[in-house]
């Protein structure tokens, strides 16, 4: 099939891109040929990527590049008004090249703000594009939730968001990697800046040695020139060098890798490759690793309100050693393979 991806393709890599690469490797592997664009305003590594640099620039690309695709699939959290104006379009457009349009919305942003929609605009862009679109994926519970408020027609499907390590990922080597394949449990702090509410979480837990002896503690910035961050990091956390890692932003093989070791990720909140809170708000979402792939079956988010760093050392304590549920803890269900059987249907 002739395929176009729409969506965040660019670094600092988390979640959301991650998924996003995650599904164009499955459907490369199986001999789709895709064409992706790149809609944060960061740009993206890979040179078969399009960048879009302005909406004209989106629109023109999208007639030109959406012509006779069997699938149009738009990846997004949901809640900037160009990014909502572009999916309708998308959608739009897909529709007009009976083409199958698939939305992919991702969880915290949208899941937080998707009911705060301006009923001027805002309301109405969600409503068309959700009403001609094939399908909608929402990658979580809460976001199911607060989508379906928009509902016309039952075209709404709960796929859990995950991201796929390739086999390829474990043979990566460096000093710093090689320590991480050691690690018993692992942290990811991603998309750190300074000043901002998660670097001052990671400067008081390392100032007071709060982590767990047995944690291995991985960062990345949200910086290309992050190395006066990362001194700042390993003088603060000197009592523990042995425990840290640092990842460049950019380095995808490096960061799956991570991810694929990981317990828990901690980050700011982000929406289409953009950060949004940085002083105030941090996401935090445990990892349920399944064969090849990783699932977030339990996550939070905290806003600042004072002191809050032992709090954050306590919450992170307990999800580290907190065992999950039966139900949680049964195998889900596949979701690329979900994702495959509605580009077949």
């Amino acid at each position: 099939m002739r395929i176009l991806l729409i969506g965040n393709y660019a670094p600092p890599f988390e979640e959301e891109n991650l998924y996003n690469l995650s599904i164009l490797k499955k459907l490369e592997d199986e001999g789709h040929t895709c064409t992706v664009f790149n809609i944060s305003d960061n740009p993206s590594t890979d040179s078969r990527f399009i960048d879009m640099v302005t909406p004209l620039a989106f629109v023109l690309k999208l007639i030109r590049h959406g012509w006779r695709k069997h699938i149009i699939h738009f990846s997004t959290k949901g809640y900037l008004r160009v990014g909502l104006l572009k999916l309708m379009i998308s959608v739009l457009l897909g529709t007009v090249y009976r083409a199958k349009t698939v939305i992919t919305i991702h969880s915290e942003f949208f899941s937080v703000q998707g009911q705060m929609r301006s009923p001027l605009g805002g309301t109405q862009t969600l409503h068309t594009a959700f009403t001609a679109a094939g399908r909608i994926i929402c990658s979580d519970k809460d976001t199911y939730d607060i989508a379906s408020i928009y509902m016309k027609r039952s075209n709404f499907e709960l796929i859990p968001a995950f991201i796929y390590i390739p086999d390829e990922v474990n043979k990566t080597e460096s000093p710093g990697l090689r320590k991480l394949k050691e690690a018993k449990k692992t942290i990811i702090f991603s998309n750190v800046k300074h000043p901002s509410f998660i670097f001052e979480i990671i400067k008081e837990l390392l100032l007071k040695n709060l982590f767990p002896e047995d944690v291995t503690i991985v960062m990345s910035f949200a910086e290309k020139q992050s190395s006066k961050l990362e001194r700042v990091m390993e003088e603060t956390g000197k009592n523990m060098l042995d425990r840290l890692i640092f990842i460049d932003r950019d380095d995808l093989k490096a960061t799956l890798l991570a991810y694929s070791k990981a317990d828990i990720v901690i980050r700011p909140m982000t929406c289409d490759g953009a950060t949004y809170y940085n002083n105030f708000a941090v996401s935090i979402k445990k990892l349920r690793h399944v064969e090849n792939n990783i699932y977030f079956p339990g996550g939070l988010l905290l806003f600042k309100e004072g002191n809050i760093a032992a709090i954050c050392a306590h919450i992170l304590n307990t999800i580290l050693t907190a065992e999950l549920s039966p139900a949680a803890g049964s195998k889900p269900p596949d979701s690329y393979e979900r994702i495959n059987t509605i580009y077949h249907s």
